[in-house]
């Protein structure tokens, strides 16, 4: 087992170093709030303060070499997605596609209408937990995959698109307002912070909003506090010791990968990496057949099988699921993925400075880790990018002006693209 001593350091080294590269990129942006915002306001309690607090008051169970381990991979990760990402400015990537900047709003209510006409069903069959909805989310953890996730994508995505409509504001507003309703009716904390956040790199990224850092630490403890209004509205908590473990055990991030790290659970050779960006996709509608225990359900089954079996949830496993699957040179899977997304993140921003379109935001947020998706599992890249590539398809209907794209400079904007010939008025 590991010593208090070397835990702490161990921790607060790779906590330095996460926090160095979130500056560095802050620095870079000229803005504290940026594309590593939500997964540092996520990341960093769960990585790093309420492990340090579990482990300060509960004692460690893990052995050195997996404390350093997982605390060494956090650190590089971060270190080489900042790194990636900063390089110098590339050229922009041109799309051979078309698309149109006039049909934002009445494809905004559409899909808010769309969201909630699909979630209604759900709502019909447990009109009893309307006013607890988390008792709807642990209802529905299986069987209602298409119905609960698609409901949740089509609302963020009516967010989006009324944001980069020329809406009143008092619409925008209704729209942002009726979706947060939708959202909370799914009974998950995370869905209605995503909508905050999705506002947020929105402000950031596409209107040009640039925070210093005290202004920035203020929006962060605003943050905090609406994080624990939402555990507020969904935790029923007893005493004082009650309420420490259960906001401790947000800290099993690292805590399970260090388990699987330190078992014998043989190598999976990237079976569940790859069940999980596959089967998690299947409906078990169309495939009955569909086991429980794919992916990383895998681990839930063989080190909680109490929680698994009872479906009502089980403990995130973290690089836990790589470690499962490549062993120790898991950490060389996710530094090259930590550059692959840096990379594609650099990539993306750059388009949307120039196209200023929903196609390119929603990307933006996805590699801000805004999950548009919250199914939970895998890296939904591929959806993505067919969902912003139908958004640039959609956005060509009833507009008054489609455009190709015309790119010359980083920052042009899209005045200055070319109309399509013979499709003005399209």
């Amino acid at each position: 087992m590991i010593s208090s001593l070397l835990a702490n350091s161990v921790l607060i080294g790779s906590l330095v170093a996460s926090v160095g590269a979130y500056l560095f990129v802050s620095r870079r942006e000229g803005t504290y709030v940026n594309i590593l915002t939500p997964s540092f306001v996520i990341g960093i309690p769960a990585y790093y303060l309420f492990p340090l607090f579990y482990s300060n008051w509960f004692g460690i169970d893990a052995s050195a070499y997996a404390y350093v381990y997982v605390y060494l991979t956090l650190a590089i990760q971060s270190l080489v997605f900042a790194y990636v990402y900063t390089r110098r400015k590339a050229p922009v990537v041109r799309l051979p596609f078309g698309y149109g900047y006039g049909n934002f709003g009445w494809l905004g209510f559409a899909m808010l209408i769309l969201a909630g006409l699909l979630y209604l069903p759900v709502l019909l069959e447990f009109p009893q937990y309307i006013l607890d909805p988390r008792q709807i989310y642990i209802q529905t953890r299986t069987g209602f995959g298409p119905t609960f996730f698609i409901s949740s994508s089509l609302a963020y995505f009516s967010v989006v698109l009324i944001l980069f409509s020329k809406q009143s504001w008092g619409a925008k507003a209704f729209v942002v307002l009726m979706a947060a309703i939708v959202l909370s009716l799914h009974g998950s904390k995370g869905q209605v912070l995503s909508l905050l956040f999705l506002i947020v790199i929105f402000e950031i990224y596409v209107m040009g909003r640039r925070l210093k850092l005290l202004p920035a630490l203020l929006a962060g403890v605003a943050v905090g506090f609406l994080v624990l209004a939402l555990f507020a509205a969904t935790m029923v908590l007893g005493d004082p010791l009650e309420t420490i473990q259960a906001l401790s055990s947000y800290s099993d991030y690292t805590r399970n990968a260090m388990l699987v790290i330190d078992s014998d659970i043989p190598r999976q050779y990237g079976r569940l990496t790859w069940e999980d960006n596959v089967i998690t996709l299947v409906p078990r509608a169309l495939m009955p057949s569909k086991p429980k225990n794919f992916g990383a359900f895998y681990l839930d089954e063989e080190f909680y099988p109490e929680w698994f079996d009872a479906d009502t949830g089980s403990p995130d496993f973290g690089i836990g699921v790589q470690y499962a699957d490549f062993g120790f040179l898991a950490i060389v899977y996710l530094t090259v993925f930590a550059a692959f997304k840096g990379w594609l993140a650099h990539l993306f921003v750059n388009r949307l400075t120039v196209t200023r379109h929903p196609g390119d935001f929603v990307m933006v947020a996805f590699f801000a880790d805004i999950s548009l998706f919250p199914v939970g599992v895998g890296w939904m890249l591929p959806e993505t990018m067919a969902l912003a590539l139908l958004l640039r398809y959609a956005s060509c209907f009833g507009a008054d002006r489609v455009y190709r794209e015309r790119i010359r400079t980083q920052r042009t904007p899209p005045p200055a693209l070319r109309p399509i010939d013979g499709a003005e008025g399209a």
